[in-house]
């Protein structure tokens, strides 16, 4: 399961290739939403043909939905190689490239038949999940053999019971503070 990145597919081919490779299914939508977009402005007319485009993608066939892709772009123009990424043309352009580089990813109605993914949605979630829980989203370890700590003292501050006091009244460099009986008999 992939984001259509070709990183990801070259690390599939490398460590994977057993694996049915798949591009997540919500990301190929969103490059078909975009091209909607692009083709018919923000009006109904894009979002009855995005809805189209999707149940194709869906179906797993996408190469009607890159034909008429190909049909607007004739339409709207092809790009020129200096133009701005924000060109309708250009945007029109990488949508069908995109499609394009992850087709033989993409049957969908396949995946489903065999009873495979086709969306790393739930995986995202629960990753973001834990990072909200852990360490606080779009943050990054940078000390990797100092996580094991932290982990043990946020999971023990997120418990309903005291380990988090019995945790910080054991923890290595109390030495210097005094110990009362109390203590000693919780950290027992």
């Amino acid at each position: 399961m992939g984001d259509g990145l070709t990183c990801n597919w070259t690390i599939h081919e490398q460590n994977f290739r057993d694996y049915t490779p798949i591009l997540d299914f919500v990301h190929a939508v969103s490059y078909v939403y975009r091209a909607s977009v692009v083709c018919f402005g923000k009006t109904d007319e894009a979002w009855t043909t995005y809805t189209q485009w999707m149940t194709l993608t869906w179906q797993g066939k996408i190469a009607e939905v890159i034909d008429q892709l190909q049909t607007h772009q004739k339409r709207i123009g092809i790009p020129s190689k200096d133009v701005a990424d924000e060109d309708p043309r250009e945007q029109l352009r990488l949508a069908i490239q995109y499609l394009r580089n992850n087709r033989s990813r993409m049957h969908y109605a396949e995946y489903r038949c065999q009873g495979l993914p086709t969306t790393s949605a739930w995986m995202e979630s629960a990753v973001k999940e834990m990072n909200f829980r852990i360490k606080g989203t779009e943050m990054f370890w940078n000390n990797p053999d100092g996580a094991e700590a932290i982990l043990q003292i946020r999971a023990a501050s997120l418990s309903d019971d005291d380990r988090l006091s019995r945790f910080l009244a054991r923890r290595p460099g109390m030495g210097t503070v005094r110990r009362t009986a109390s203590i000693e008999n919780q950290a027992a």
